[in-house]
C-alpha cells in the first residue's frame, strides 16, 4: 500500500500538472493581497472575503476543480495507460489499491486547496484564528467528499473529468442555487455548512444553509458509500 501511495503521489506531482493547479489556487490569494493593499470601497472587508473570495472562488472553483482533476485521474489514467494490470498482479486486496489512491489525492488536493483557503483568509485584515480554522475544516470535508465521488467516476467512464465539471458548474452552481431543497446533494453546501457550523459569522446571511449536524453525517455517508463503490467496481472490472 505504501508503494502505491508513493507512486500515486509522484504521478500527481508532475511539474506541469502541479504548476497549473497551483496557478488555479493562487487566484484568490492574489486577489486577497490586492484587497489588503487597496481595500474595497463601500464594502466590509469580511463580507468581501466571504462573498467574493471564499464562496465563489475558493469553495466553488478552486476546491472542486483541483480535487476533481486529481481524483478522476488517480485510477482513470491507470486504465488508459493499461498499467492497472500490473497492480492487479500484485497479491493485495482491491481496497489496498483504492485506499492509497484516495489518500494520495487527498494529500495533494488537500494541501493545495486548504493552503489556498488559509492564505486567502489570513492575508486580509481582521482575520481570526477561529474563522481560518473553520475554513480549513470545511475545505477538508469538501476534498474528502469530492475525492471519493470522482475516484469512482474515473473508474466508471473515460469522460469522468467532463462529468465532474458538469456537476460542479451546472448542478452545484446553477441548479442547486435555484432549488434549495436539493442542497443535500451538493458537496459545496457540505463545505459551507461546516465552515458556518464552526464559525457562525461566516455565511451568516444564508438562511437555507445546512446545519453542521446535517452536513458532517451527509459527507461521511458520501465518503464511505463511494469508497465502497470504487472497491466493488475494481473487483468486478476486467482490466486485462
Amino acid at each position: 500500500m505504501l508503494t502505491i501511495y508513493k507512486l500515486s503521489l509522484s504521478q500527481m506531482l508532475r511539474p506541469r500538472r502541479l504548476l497549473i493547479l497551483l496557478l488555479v489556487a493562487a487566484v484568490p490569494i492574489a486577489l486577497s493581497i490586492i484587497a489588503a493593499i487597496i481595500p474595497p470601497e463601500g464594502e466590509d472587508v469580511l463580507d468581501f472575503r466571504d462573498d467574493v473570495l471564499m464562496r465563489p472562488l475558493v469553495i466553488s472553483a478552486v476546491l472542486p476543480i483541483i480535487t476533481v482533476v486529481l481524483a478522476t485521474a488517480s485510477l482513470g489514467h491507470e486504465l488508459e495507460d493499461q498499467t492497472m494490470t500490473y497492480l492487479y498482479l500484485k497479491p493485495i486486496p482491491r481496497w489496498g489499491i483504492v485506499v492509497p489512491k484516495i489518500l494520495a489525492t487527498i494529500t495533494v488536493a488537500g494541501s493545495v486547496v486548504v493552503g489556498s483557503g488559509i492564505l486567502t483568509m489570513v492575508i486580509l485584515p481582521e482575520a481570526s484564528v477561529n474563522a481560518t480554522l473553520s475554513a480549513a475544516a470545511g475545505l477538508a470535508v469538501g476534498v474528502l467528499a469530492y475525492t471519493t465521488i470522482f475516484t469512482w467516476a474515473g473508474l466508471m467512464t473515460s469522460h469522468a473529468l467532463a462529468l465532474g465539471l458538469v456537476y460542479v458548474f451546472v448542478w452545484e452552481a446553477a441548479i442547486v442555487g435555484f432549488l434549495q431543497g436539493v442542497r443535500w446533494l451538493s458537496i459545496r453546501h457540505y463545505t459551507e455548512a461546516t465552515i458556518h457550523g464552526f464559525d457562525e459569522v461566516q455565511f451568516d446571511g444564508d438562511s437555507a444553509i445546512l446545519s453542521l449536524s446535517q452536513a458532517l453525517p451527509a459527507a461521511a455517508i458520501v465518503v464511505v458509500f463511494f469508497a465502497a463503490l470504487t472497491i466493488r467496481r475494481l473487483k468486478r472490472m476486467d482490466v486485462a
